[in-house]
């Protein structure tokens, strides 16, 4: 028999009936939102991986062209070499690029052997820009090339500028 509170109502079973479908629906809820997700990112998913595949043999790509692109040996021994205490007497008050290597970030020592960069004056460790060129072609602090790349011919760029204004 339902028990009856002070006001004379029953309690007891609709509050809990209340609470049970309140909890029912708030699950089912739940169960078809994560439903509609999984099949949202299960039938997505083949042509992001075909994208995603191609994306990363792109990159690789890139990566393989990147290692075969820097700088000959040849080239790279060109570049003028000098003693850390002689770099500090040639230093034009820009004093905060002599205070350590920008690859490897150790300090200098008056004995390091350091490597000037001609185009943008950039010094480095003579090992680690030498290793930093044979992958990479460019500076890694101003990312311009040391190699002076010829000139465009103008006859090159007159047709290339007439076929812009078609």
């Amino acid at each position: 028999m339902p028990q009856k509170n002070m006001d004379g109502q029953r309690s007891g079973g609709s509050s809990l009936g209340y609470y049970i479908g309140v909890s029912v629906g708030a699950f089912f809820l739940i169960m078809v939102i994560t439903f509609a997700w999984y099949l949202y990112i299960r039938i997505r998913s083949p042509d992001d991986d075909h994208h995603h595949s191609q994306r990363s043999s792109d990159d690789q790509d890139s990566v393989t062209v990147g290692l075969a692109a820097g700088l000959d040996e040849a080239t790279i021994l060109t570049y003028p070499k000098l003693l850390y205490s002689e770099a500090k007497l040639h230093v034009n008050g820009d004093s905060t690029a002599l205070i350590c290597c920008s690859i490897c970030l150790a300090d200098y020592k008056e004995t390091d052997m350091l490597r000037l960069l001609p185009d943008c004056g950039h010094l480095f460790h003579l090992q680690c820009i030498d290793a930093w060129l044979r992958l990479h072609p460019k500076c890694p602090v101003c990312r311009n090339s040391p190699v002076s790349t010829p000139p465009v011919a103008p006859a090159a760029a007159d047709r290339g500028s007439s076929t812009l204004h078609l």
